[in-house]
């Protein structure tokens, strides 16, 4: 017998100008002390303070300094403001970083966590202590591709070891999320794409899984076929808002079933080349590939369905194998494929190696085939 948990998103509110609906929705839940985070460019922008304004008495703080990957003394930051506000709820507006960092400051506050090495005994690799009490609740409002917005997993960086920490429970969950690819559309096309290519990877990744289930694996080729085909005309014109909200749709399908069936070995190597400086999305870019050949003969008959999608959406007759035909995506995104291009030591890259498999029980545990140390020094040799 196995369970099934159910995604925990109680609404999405989506399409151009979807912004607006904010301050109504708050207002339906009955939330009126309002903590606002996102990253500095966006909080900087005209959409960003006019929402602020039209929020108005509801909103008594906003932090616009998210750094990205979440350092924990950052988190710990947030924390105490959004207690000294006296915030009912923490809206996350941006990619992933701000999003999680909205996630982790409603566990702070709910656990009232003051040190910060307590935060590590609610991560995976320290035990995921059970909650005391619910989480403030959250929104978010994703910029991004990532798809933080649609479960309960957020991630911050312990500056102590440099090893990207995950915590993982449902009810830290948003309950509202926002569509709005006219917000979208601010987002630098780089990033949009990167992460764009890191909804691919859960995608792929949950598809072939060993417990892959017949709902998330629907759901994930369905995200492929249309972040394959969107994804790079989006990377070209990002005034195209329906090809905008279809990916942000497909971001959604490829993650929706985590809490159920997760993501393996490129997003586990991948978090810790996030700690190592590498951005988060483009850790997708140079993993996937290799991964993914890593898997092919555990995994063909998922592959093959997966070449096929990817080469009808280049117009091909033909497909060459998956791994290749993301190869060749990548090519028309232009995005980042080496590691070199980050300069990491080979100590660096050790730490990886090491930080990789700490997550064999909580990420990689699902994996198609057995992962040892050394394959994940190949990879990230074939990768450099």
């Amino acid at each position: 017998m196995t369970i099934f948990e159910m995604p925990r998103t109680e609404r999405v509110i989506e399409g151009p100008g979807a912004l607006a609906g904010l301050p109504a929705e708050l207002d339906r839940r009955g939330l009126g002390r309002a903590l606002i985070l996102s990253g500095r460019t966006l909080g900087a922008s005209e959409p960003f303070g006019r929402l602020v304004e039209d929020l108005g008495e509801r909103v008594v703080g906003v932090h616009t300094e998210i750094q990205a990957h979440n350092p924990l003394e950052g988190i710990m930051e947030l924390v105490a403001l959004a207690r000294d506000t006296g915030a009912d709820v923490v809206i996350g507006i941006g990619g992933g970083s701000a999003i999680d960092a909205a996630k982790l400051t409603s566990l702070g506050v709910s656990e009232k966590v003051d040190d910060p090495r307590d935060f590590l005994r609610y991560s995976l690799s320290h035990g995921l202590l059970p909650l005391a009490r619910a989480p403030l609740p959250t929104i978010a409002v994703p910029t991004t591709l990532s798809a933080a917005e649609w479960n309960g997993v957020a991630a911050f960086v312990d500056s102590a070891t440099t090893r990207k920490e995950l915590c993982r429970y449902l009810e830290l969950t948003p309950a509202t999320v926002i569509l709005d690819p006219a917000l979208s559309a601010l987002t630098p096309r780089r990033l949009w794409t990167t992460t764009g290519v890191r909804a691919i990877d859960h995608a792929v990744e949950i598809a072939y899984a060993k417990n892959a289930h017949p709902f998330t694996t629907a759901l994930c080729m369905g995200a492929l076929k249309i972040l394959a085909r969107d994804l790079p005309w989006t990377a070209r014109d990002p005034e195209d808002l329906e090809a905008g909200l279809r990916c942000h749709q497909a971001a959604w399908m490829s993650l929706v079933g985590v809490h159920n069936v997760p993501v393996g070995l490129s997003h586990a190597i991948g978090h810790q080349l996030g700690a190592a400086g590498v951005p988060h999305g483009v850790t997708s870019c140079v993993t996937l590939p290799h991964v993914m050949r890593f898997f092919e003969p555990a995994t063909r008959g998922q592959q093959e369905v997966m070449a096929g999608i990817l080469a009808e959406a280049r117009g091909a007759l033909e497909a060459r194998s998956a791994a290749d035909e993301i190869e060749l995506l990548f090519e028309r995104l232009d995005v980042p494929r080496r590691i070199r291009e980050f300069n990491l030591s080979s100590e660096a890259l050790e730490t990886v190696v090491e930080a990789t498999m700490s997550e064999a029980e909580a990420v990689i545990r699902q994996a198609p085939r057995p992962v040892t140390a050394e394959d994940v020094r190949l990879i990230l040799a074939q990768a450099q």
